[in-house]
């Protein structure tokens, strides 16, 4: 594979393995597959129970551990000696996430041993958490100052999902190298069906035009502006049977208050809460789908609103995230995060026909198959790894022109 001089053994690090922490798994979970059996050895180390273990039985070279206290820290003293005894036959690192042990951990043990490694912090360091330069959360602040910023600054380089991100890391002090290296979605199911299959499994989608949300339930997701907008939009008799579905893991107990605002603005008629989808139900869904929306106040990636796209369904979201693509080649709105801004867009989609929104659809699944493959996005990350562990300058945009930016 081009930007490959010899076979190395790349160790991926992160706080969980399992699907149901969503975007940063399958980021990880996509580029390991992609990497697999191209020069690469892969292996993933992380925490996890029982359960973990079960889901990830077929997942090769995969290592979790148990909890230990501090629980929410995620650390795991069988993971740090994992590590310590792997380090031997792993040539490079990456390591993701910022907050948890399992990063601090495996940043700490790499350093200690001359392996080299790259911190991917995959959006810790969004701007919607910080107020005057500084972390919302005092701990955060602290964190930072004492022990991630040395973790930052012995990394090889740090790799951001999108220009913004990497942004991002400026504005919390970091100046040592950055490669932008974005997300990929493996579009070999994403194609296939009409998303008619979404109906069996949810007849109120049948004959309705359907609005699908889906990501992790929680605040910064903008579900606190999606809720009351929809609520004003079905009031409308052109809208009335329109219906919004808003899929996704509960994070932190956010369900119950998407449940309560469903209940006060009294659309519950008009919404579903199916959970997490995954496999080809997911697909199903997102092909079904009149309009993807994602109206996030921040997102380093939003590799959901790849998958939209590849299904060929037009996406609004906003310009909180990386996505400014939808406006240069029509696939859909990016916004301003505001309630006013993203109801005017939904209208103004669910207006369309359905013709003008296959079209708009159809130019996403372009974007995505000429910049968002896995295998695309693994030639950019292996030509990273290879400046890494020969000490070349690292690129910013790896083997990509300046218009391939995400």
């Amino acid at each position: 594979m081009e930007g490959v001089s010899s076979h190395m053994n790349i160790g991926f690090v992160l706080p969980y393995l399992a699907d149901r922490f969503g975007g940063p798994v399958t980021a990880v979970r996509g580029l390991g597959a992609a990497l697999s059996g191209r020069h690469v050895d892969v292996s993933y180390w992380a925490t996890g129970n029982a359960e973990d273990r079960r889901e990830l039985e077929r997942l090769d070279n995969s290592y979790l551990y148990d909890l230990n206290w501090p629980r929410r820290w995620r650390r795991s003293k069988g993971l740090v000696h994992g590590l310590v005894e792997a380090m031997p036959s792993i040539d490079l690192m990456h390591i993701n996430g910022f907050w948890l042990h399992p990063t601090y951990a495996a940043a700490r043990i790499a350093h200690g041993n001359g392996v080299p490694y790259m911190l991917r912090p995959a959006g810790a360091l969004e701007p919607w958490r910080l107020k005057n330069g500084r972390f919302r959360c005092f701990k955060k602040t602290v964190y930072l100052k004492f022990v991630a910023k040395s973790m930052m600054a012995n990394a090889a380089c740090l790799q951001a999902d999108s220009d913004q991100e990497a942004e991002h890391f400026r504005q919390v002090g970091y100046h040592g190298p950055v490669s932008v290296i974005p997300n990929g979605v493996d579009i070999t199911n994403l194609c296939d069906g009409e998303g008619t299959e979404a109906e069996v499994c949810w007849p109120d989608l049948k004959g309705r035009q359907v609005v699908v949300f889906m990501s992790r339930l929680s605040g910064e997701k903008g579900l606190d502006m999606l809720v009351p907008l929809w609520a004003d939009i079905v009031k409308s008799r052109r809208y009335r049977d329109a219906f919004l579905v808003i899929a996704g893991p509960d994070d932190r107990g956010y369900r119950k208050t998407v449940e309560a605002m469903i209940d006060r603005y009294g659309v519950g008629s008009h919404i579903l809460l199916p959970g997490m989808v995954q496999g080809q139900k997911k697909v199903a869904l997102l092909r079904r789908a009149d309009v993807f929306v994602l109206p996030s106040y921040s997102e380093n990636f939003g590799i959901v609103v790849a998958e939209a796209l590849a299904c060929g369904t037009p996406v609004i979201t906003t310009t909180g995230t990386p996505w400014e693509q939808l406006h240069t080649v029509d696939a859909g709105r990016w916004v301003p995060p505001t309630k006013e801004d993203i109801g005017r867009a939904l209208e103004e989609v669910l207006r369309m026909s359905q013709s003008q929104r296959r079209q708009m659809g159809e130019r996403g699944a372009a974007l995505i198959r000429e910049h968002y493959t896995w295998h695309k996005v693994a030639r950019k990350f292996l030509t990273v790894c290879d400046c890494v562990l020969h000490g070349k300058p690292i690129p910013l945009y790896p083997g990509a022109k300046e218009v391939e930016k995400v």
